[in-house]
């Protein structure tokens, strides 16, 4: 009978820290949807660590973050999330999305064909957390059809 009990309080336990994780980045999503750059922030571990495939390297803790997403929101300010699925395992989180918007103000260097170019696309992110934080996460998402939509290669024929 103890080890029954024992096993219910461990699942109840790893149930809940679960929840816990997975709202940490239901939050974070909502943080982005509604362009808020520091609670975004708040999210991440002072030396998180962020990649994605349009970055050289990793940006790195609370003001990569604060940079990336200010950046993101900046360039395109009607960009929005849509969640499709969450899968969590422990401490990492494996979340799959759609993302789109305008490309109303492009970074320096950017093209001018690019301006006012819709996008939408599939991507997914693995978050790692540690103490209730992201500690890091890796985003994938297709770049060439990133380009295609805000017409790069038709500017190359």
């Amino acid at each position: 009978m103890t080890r029954t009990l024992l096993c219910a309080l461990a699942l109840i336990v790893i149930a809940n820290c679960a929840s816990a994780q997975s709202n940490i980045i239901e939050e974070h999503y909502k943080a982005i949807n509604a362009h808020d750059v520091q609670s975004i922030a708040s999210g991440y571990a002072a030396d998180a660590q962020l990649f994605s495939p349009n970055w050289e390297g990793a940006e790195k803790g609370v003001e990569g973050a604060t940079g990336v997403f200010t950046r993101y929101f900046k360039s395109t300010p009607d960009l929005a999330y849509t969640v499709s699925n969450t899968i969590n395992a422990n401490n990492t989180i494996i979340v799959e999305y759609t993302f789109s918007g305008t490309l109303n103000a492009p970074e320096a260097g950017t093209p001018d064909y690019m301006k006012g170019k819709k996008y939408t696309l599939q991507g997914c992110a693995v978050f790692i957390l540690k103490d209730n934080k992201i500690v890091k996460e890796t985003n994938y998402f297709d770049q060439v059809a990133f380009l295609r939509q805000v017409g790069f290669f038709d500017q190359n024929h």
